[in-house]
């Protein structure tokens, strides 16, 4: 089996509305202010019995990793604390920024470098205050976010946070809590260590270890630029045909994530994909990482003519058994050669009937004769070389109903008819009427909708996203109605109103 490096570089560009927002790092001190912080009241580090240990040191933990390649963080200093046994679950390091950042209604997406030697779950805390609560201390605990992933300990990771609140929150200092662990069980303290903090709306990491690898580095560029993908199109009887364009791109690059959008499908229905572009010459696969564990296994049947059953390798055009010569063609397993071989839409298949709805990686590569999902490697007819092309996107399978649940205080979300939200079930990707009702003294400032799957757990699995948010202010709604559109309504919905009080 080979095995590739494998990095993802995401997030390095910034929306408009979050490019204001200045990375924090410790070679420029574009901070205020360093120090510890528990959310324990009687924490000795709260009664002055103990002063914790923080400093911003030398990085002696900027050298290249083996897996990814390249150094994740070559910074020159970075921030060092001693996570201490004498601390709650929530001791950390406290950065005082130079610049607030609000809390709003959308999530954003705090990033945050941190090597630590043990394994744990790690959070964030932001301390702020509320703009109309002039007396409210800055130091305030605005919210608690745990990472969207657990960290790899003795490596570098960026944890993603996500955040949000009503708005007109601010945010002035990050406590970032190393351990979230009972520290009863810690044999004793250990050094952990932060660097550049980012805040924008992407939630994939910066970089991950070792899921979903291709044979060739992000920005690797084909050979055969001639050779374009434009769209792919899936058909199945669910959602009819789906098609998903390529964007425009000003580089042909051998990779394209496209995981921000999904096809949606059942368990069990028949499937076929179709390539449009110009494409010459080349062999389509499918892969779906039905197990969710970061891998494709694609292993084929003994004789080579099929996928092997279970195997994540859905279809294939045609396998190449000798280079330039013959090989299967995955219609009919027969042998060919010659211009049979020049094979792109692979066959129909059957979609496992025993996956459990939720999102799913899915893979779509244009290569020759080589159902490496890494990508063909070698001197001649590479990847690279032959104009194929690698796309992951992600599969929705989904069945024919959304539970739908309201998750309110001070009032509640109701159907458009008055029935309650209680795992209520409305058809999948239609569109959704809700009706809001505020308790006496409370009126709303709109709904926060979290779709999807997972909605309790992590949003990102193997840099798959599970769920999304959607915010819906007040002014969207009519006479307290509100039809949600088919798109908030793709797997399980939780929607929580945004009450307030009427300021009287």
């Amino acid at each position: 089996m080979k095995i590739y490096p494998y990095i993802l570089m995401a997030a390095a560009l910034l929306p408009a509305a979050a490019a204001a927002q200045p990375a924090v790092t410790f070679e420029q001190d574009d901070y205020a202010g360093i120090g510890v912080y528990d959310s324990w009241e009687a924490s000795p580090f709260r009664t002055g019995r103990l002063r914790g240990n923080v400093q911003v040191i030398a990085n002696g933990l900027n050298a290249a990793d083996a897996t990814l390649g390249l150094a994740p963080n070559p910074s020159g200093r970075m921030l060092a604390v001693q996570r201490s046994r004498f601390g709650s679950n929530t001791f950390g390091a406290r950065i005082d920024l130079k610049q607030p950042f609000e809390l709003t209604p959308q999530t954003k997406f705090v990033h945050v470098l941190i090597h630590k030697p043990v394994a744990g779950r790690v959070m964030l805390i932001g301390l702020g205050k509320r703009r109309e609560r002039a007396g409210q201390s800055p130091e305030a605990e605005q919210f608690w976010a745990f990472s969207t992933a657990t960290v790899v300990p003795g490596k570098w990771n960026d944890a993603v946070f996500p955040v949000k609140g009503a708005g007109g929150i601010d945010i002035y200092s990050l406590v970032v809590v190393p351990d979230c662990e009972s520290p009863h069980a810690l044999p004793a303290d250990f050094a952990a260590y932060v660097d550049e903090i980012m805040v924008n709306s992407d939630p994939r990491p910066r970089f991950v270890y070792g899921d979903y690898v291709r044979a060739f580095p992000d920005d690797a560029e084909s050979l055969r630029p001639a050779n374009r993908l434009r769209a792919i199109e899936v058909g199945g009887p669910a959602g009819g045909t789906q098609t998903l364009a390529l964007p425009e791109a000003q580089r042909p690059l051998l990779y394209r994530d496209l995981t921000d959008s999904a096809f949606t499908a059942r368990a069990g229905d028949s499937i076929s994909v179709r390539f449009r572009g110009e494409l010459g010459w080349l062999n389509g696969y499918i892969y779906l990482d039905r197990g969710r564990d970061g891998r494709f296994d694609a292993a084929l049947t003994p004789d080579r003519k099929a996928p092997r059953p279970g195997s994540d390798l859905l279809a294939f055009a045609y396998v190449e058994m000798e280079e330039n010569q013959w090989g299967f063609r995955g219609q009919d397993g027969a042998r060919v050669s010659g211009d049979a071989r020049n094979v792109l839409d692979p066959p129909a298949f059957a979609l496992p009937a025993d996956l459990a709805p939720g999102f799913y990686r899915v893979r779509f590569k244009l290569d020759w004769g080589d159902a490496d999902p890494a990508g063909r490697t070698g001197q001649t007819n590479s990847l690279q070389r032959n104009g194929g092309i690698i796309v992951d996107t992600r599969l929705n399978v989904h069945g024919d109903y959304c539970n739908v649940n309201d998750a309110n205080r001070n009032g509640e979300v109701l159907t458009a008819d008055g029935q309650k939200l209680v795992k209520f079930q409305a058809p999948f990707g239609k569109p959704f009427a809700i009706r809001m009702n505020p308790e006496n003294g409370f009126t709303y400032a709109g709904v926060r909708v979290r779709h999807g799957y997972n909605l309790a757990g992590d949003s990102i699995v193997h840099g798959t996203r599970q769920f999304d948010e959607t915010f819906f202010p007040a002014s969207a709604f009519k006479d307290d109605v509100l039809t949600l559109p088919g798109s908030c309504m793709d797997g399980d919905v939780e929607i929580e109103g945004l009450f307030i009080e009427i300021k009287k």
